[in-house]
């Protein structure tokens, strides 16, 4: 596809970089801190599947007054694990763990694929760009990456006054991009959010699905950002 492509566009989180400690981690911090148990695997196991039936939900919060989506959410797993517990102490538990670790830098670290990718596509020549439901804090984990150096632009939900999977912050990225949306590729890890939202904007698009959350989507999909070789 590379005389095809002028432009490839990455997401952030859960595409290029991961929160340590896991989700599943502070889900299981928050569970123990209540006296409660579930099994790591089935945890894991259950996130994914929370992960896949809520998807679509997933893509129409505002990231402002999500709290009753990530209490059906957490309710969801909760079912999944066998723990019979109020989902909003769960969940509230969850995010106020959460926005403690948040803005620290060091809780978010690059996938071992991600820098590698990024630099051979910077070598060939693409135009890259980040776009990512986010606030200025994603430019600074970018930069405490060192990836920063990959990209050419940066498009920040928080600063356009849009989210995906709205049309118009893909169309705002093709317009830093200089490029037609049937040349540009956008990579991201969320089905709805990502993947439908930039072919709805008449762009290409891969699904990185890390965690085999999507093996049934009927998109392009991938487990990891070396894949992409095959496409371009």
């Amino acid at each position: 596809m590379t005389e095809e492509l002028d432009a490839v566009l990455f997401d952030a989180g859960g595409t290029l970089w991961d929160v340590s400690p896991s989700r599943e981690e502070q889900f299981f911090r928050a569970l123990r801190a209540r006296g409660l148990e579930a099994d790591p695997a089935d945890l894991a196991e259950a996130l994914r599947n929370a992960d896949r039936v809520f998807d679509d939900e997933f893509a129409l919060q505002d990231g402002v007054n999500e709290a009753p989506f990530w209490e059906r959410y957490d309710g969801f797993v909760l079912k999944e694990v066998g723990i019979d517990a109020d989902p909003r102490t769960i969940s509230s538990d969850i995010s106020a763990a959460f926005k403690e670790i948040v803005n620290q830098l060091d809780t978010w670290t690059a996938f071992p694929d991600a820098a590698p990718a990024l630099r051979e596509l910077k070598e060939r020549g693409f135009v890259l760009g980040l776009v990512s439901n986010a606030t200025d804090l994603a430019r600074r984990v970018l930069k405490n990456l060192n990836m920063e150096r990959y990209f050419d632009f940066v498009v920040l939900s928080a600063e356009v006054g849009v989210r995906k999977p709205r049309r118009e912050i893909f169309e705002i990225a093709l317009r830093n991009a200089r490029a037609a949306p049937r040349r540009t590729l956008f990579v991201g890890d969320k089905l709805a959010v990502d993947v439908k939202g930039a072919l709805g904007a008449g762009m290409n698009a891969i699904l990185i699905d890390r965690m085999n959350v999507y093996p049934d989507a009927h998109v392009i999909r991938i487990r990891d950002l070396h894949a992409l070789r095959r496409f371009l």
